[in-house]
């Protein structure tokens, strides 16, 4: 492994689940700026090997994908062991009703594995407050 392999491995990794390619796109080229290591996947049948091989540090995961939805995955990651059962997995969905009642993730969401959930449109701030809020409690701030 190369210096700047072992650098890269270093950042906190964030894996991008959405069907939306301009959105994942976004969300990429956003995380690389504030000096996370991203990964991505197009459904959740991919997000589930993309976890397995990269072990992220924390997921944005759609609800509503083709192939396998967000809750379906969110469940079968939870269900590996080796990924372990703390990752953060951070619903992002337009459909607020589906993933939030009342501040929290619905019993839908929670059950199926989702940490929290983030309404689209969102803000970079709101993304932030979530990294800071699940990431830089435990780890050292990927620009320190």
């Amino acid at each position: 492994m190369t210096q700047e392999e072992a650098r890269d491995k270093a950042r906190p990794t964030v894996l991008v689940v959405d069907d939306n390619a301009e959105l994942r796109a976004l969300l990429m080229a956003w995380l690389g700026q504030l000096n996370y290591r991203a990964v991505e996947a197009a459904n959740g049948a991919t997000a589930i090997t993309v976890a397995v091989r990269e072990h992220p540090d924390l997921i944005f995961m759609d609800l509503h994908m083709p192939k396998m939805d967000g809750f379906a995955a969110a469940k079968r990651i939870r269900s590996l062991a080796k990924l372990g059962s703390d990752v953060p997995i951070i619903a992002i969905s337009a459909d607020y009703e589906l993933g939030r009642e009342a501040g929290q993730p619905t019993t839908e969401a929670h059950d199926a594995g989702f940490t929290d959930f983030i309404q689209k449109p969102f803000s970079p701030t709101q993304l932030e407050d979530i990294l800071a809020h699940y990431l830089l409690k435990t780890r050292r701030a990927p620009n320190e």
